[in-house]
C-alpha cells in the first residue's frame, strides 16, 4: 500500500551537521558535564583530532567557533583553554549584535527592568541585617567615586550583586549580571559625567532605604524607576553617536 502524503509534506532535507559542529558540540558537552572545567587546558589540535578521528582543520574550525562564543579563549603561543564562563565571557557575541542600536538599549532597560524590580521585592524580605550593613558599606563608599566613572562602575556593580545574591535565586543572579554586563558595555562607549552618577547614587540610597524598610513593593518601584533613568541617561549619552 503506497503512501498519500506528498513529499513536501515532509518539509525540507536534513542538513548534515558538519565535522567541526559536531566536535565543538563534543567539547561543550564535556564542559557542562564537568569534564573540562574554566581554566582547563584543551589538547593540541593534533591530540584531538587523533582522539576523536577527524581532520586537524574541523578541530580548528570548532575552538575558532567556541573562541567567538567566549567559551575558550586561545592565548599566543600557549594552546586553548576553557573560559571562567561568567556572564562577561559569554556575552561578546550578544554585545556585537546588539551594538548601538537606540531600540536595543531600551529592550535591554525593559529586560533589565523587569528582572532588577524582582530581585529587589525577593531581596527586601530574604536579606538580613547583616547583609543590609554590607549593601550599605557599599554607598558610603560610592559617594567617593562619583568623579571617577571607573571606580563608580566597579562600585555600581558590588551594589547590584549584593542585592542579586540577596534576592536568594541563583538563576536571578546569573540573569542580573548577564544583563548589567550588557549595560555597561552600552554606557562605557558613553562620556558619563558627575550629574548622571550622581542620579544612580541617589537611586541607590533610596532602594537600600526601601529594602532596609523591608517594603517588597516599594523596593521593586525604586528598581525599576533607577532601571528607567538609567536607560534615559544612556540614551541621551549615545543620541550623538547614533545620529
Amino acid at each position: 500500500m503506497s503512501s498519500k502524503l506528498a513529499p513536501a509534506a515532509f518539509g525540507f532535507p536534513i542538513s548534515r551537521e558538519s565535522v567541526a559542529e559536531q566536535v565543538a558540540r563534543r567539547i561543550l558537552d564535556m564542559v557542562t558535564r564537568d569534564i573540562l572545567r574554566p581554566g582547563d587546558k584543551l589538547p593540541s589540535e593534533r591530540d584531538m583530532a587523533q582522539m576523536m578521528g577527524v581532520s586537524r582543520p574541523s578541530v580548528r574550525e570548532a575552538v575558532r567557533g567556541l573562541s567567538i562564543l567566549g567559551v575558550v579563549r586561545s592565548r599566543q603561543g600557549g594552546g586553548a583553554y576553557v573560559s571562567k564562563l561568567d556572564g562577561d565571557a559569554l556575552l561578546g557575541p550578544i554585545r556585537f549584535f546588539l551594538s548601538l542600536e537606540e531600540k536595543n538599549v531600551r529592550e535591554l532597560y525593559d529586560a533589565r527592568s523587569l528582572i532588577e524590580g524582582d530581585v529587589a521585592r525577593r531581596a527586601a524580605t530574604a536579606m538580613d541585617d547583616s547583609a543590609l550593613d554590607a549593601l550599605e558599606s557599599v554607598l558610603v563608599s560610592q559617594k567617593s567615586t562619583l568623579n571617577d566613572p571607573d571606580a563608580f562602575r566597579e562600585s555600581d556593580f558590588r551594589f547590584h550583586e549584593a542585592i542579586w545574591i540577596g534576592c536568594g535565586n541563583a538563576f536571578l543572579k546569573r540573569i542580573g549580571e548577564s544583563l548589567n554586563s550588557l549595560g555597561l558595555e552600552f554606557r562605557k562607549r558613553a562620556s558619563e559625567v558627575p550629574k548622571v552618577l550622581l542620579q544612580s547614587y541617589q537611586d541607590h540610597w533610596q532602594l537600600y532605604e526601601a529594602l532596609r524598610n523591608r517594603d517588597a513593593e516599594v523596593a521593586a518601584k525604586a528598581a525599576e524607576a533607577h532601571m528607567c533613568n538609567v536607560f534615559q541617561s544612556t540614551v541621551a549619552q549615545i543620541k550623538g553617536f547614533l545620529e
